[in-house]
């Protein structure tokens, strides 16, 4: 019977590696086949990241030509320049007949590179005085940007040769335990959304002061920031050591008493925002509710960006934040880095800018913001402007 063994082992372990060399072989032919494709090598490099950014970016850039090929868009029309410190290792410029849609396009590209294994990123439009449509798409793979698409459009010969006023979305924060002063802003005639940082003694009253004058209100989240507890975003801070069920928790909580709520923001966090798993709780939350992330004054390392765009997160970060100017015992730097803005509002069509909450503030807004000064410029709702999630 030993012997009778010892010849079936003898006949079934060949027969074993011949099975497994003849899947190893048919793994490796199909692996072959795939990376000879662009599509292949694309999926290959979402899923495993093994291609090098260069053949990456060549490859999204084939598939974005496919698009522009197929919408009609002459080759001439496209003017690429290499970035040094942009959000993508390059740009292209893709100019547009007069009267061309943009929405077309924009689907063209981002159904070539779904199609492909490639997505956009993010996207913005915007129209400048004399009615140019400028729509700018950041694409590629998450984390692994490739292209900074920059599409313009000018107006047809029967558009009106300017467009209808600049929009401007302010948000006011800063505001701290001090509800009574709070309030007094919340009561000024001109509009603007507040952001209310929660877990102080006067968070509630703020959410609920906010409402009462009408106001759209931000979530301000206080995230753990470098050098906590000597730099400490208050109570209620979320703290990198803290479990992600403990996190979201926190989150859902504040979101409960806050709403509604027009966006979700950073209150400091320039390490909680640098960690995968802080933000991802996070954002599995904001995800849950169909809220945009704003993001303040982004640390260098920070993962919101990159993470938001792999977990389908609507993010943004304000245009310009005025935050050391309203400290002043005066206001002349807010007068003059206001300038500013309104010219550079007028280039771009619409901006969305932070203003700190400070008695010099208090004093200066009423004044900037009456409509015969501003002229030109609409104030809107911040959700007029602030990206919109993705539908689930």
């Amino acid at each position: 019977m030993a012997r009778s063994a010892r010849k079936k082992s003898n006949v079934v372990r060949p027969l074993v590696a011949i099975a497994i060399g003849a899947l190893v072989l048919f793994l490796l032919g199909e692996l072959w086949i795939v990376t000879r494709s662009d599509t292949g090598r694309l999926q290959f490099a979402r899923r495993f990241g093994l291609v090098e950014q260069a053949e990456l970016t060549r490859l999204v850039g084939r598939q974005i030509h496919h698009a522009l090929d197929g919408a009609g868009v002459p080759a001439d029309s496209v003017r690429e320049r290499v970035l040094e410190n942009g959000p993508a290792g390059v740009r292209w410029r893709i100019g547009l007949v007069p009267g061309a849609s943009t929405l077309q396009l924009n689907q063209a590209i981002t159904h070539a590179l779904e199609e492909s294994g490639g997505e956009v990123l993010s996207g913005r439009e915007r129209w400048d005085t004399e009615n140019n449509q400028t729509v700018t798409l950041l694409v590629g793979l998450p984390r692994r940007a490739t292209h900074e698409l920059v599409i313009v459009r000018p107006p047809r010969h029967d558009e009106p040769g300017t467009r209808e006023n600049a929009r401007l979305a302010l948000v006011i924060y800063g505001f701290g335990d001090a509800a009574a002063a709070a309030d007094s802003f919340f009561a000024l005639p001109a509009a603007f959304a507040v952001a209310v940082v929660p877990g102080t003694r006067a968070g509630g009253d703020l959410f609920e002061a906010a409402h009462r004058r009408e106001r759209e209100v931000v979530l301000q989240l206080p995230l753990e920031p470098v050098n906590y507890p000597q730099v400490n975003p208050g109570p209620g801070t979320l703290l990198v050591t803290m479990k992600p069920a403990r996190i979201a928790g926190d989150v859902k909580k504040w979101l409960d008493q806050a709403r509604p709520v027009s966006a979700v923001s950073n209150h400091m966090g320039s390490l909680a925002t640098q960690d995968m798993t802080v933000m991802t709780a996070v954002f599995r939350v904001l995800r849950n509710a169909h809220l945009p992330f704003m993001h303040m004054m982004p640390a260098a390392g920070a993962v919101c960006r990159s993470l938001a765009a792999d977990m389908g997160i609507a993010y943004d970060e304000p245009d310009a934040v005025l935050d050391a100017e309203p400290r002043a015992s005066d206001t002349k730097a807010l007068d003059r880095r206001w300038k500013e803005i309104l010219t550079e509002l007028q280039e771009r069509g619409q901006m969305v800018v932070w203003v700190r909450a400070t008695p010099t503030t208090y004093r200066w807004l009423p004044r900037v913001l009456d409509p015969k000064r501003l002229k030109e410029v609409d104030l809107v709702p911040l959700t007029a402007l602030v990206r919109k999630p993705a539908p689930a």
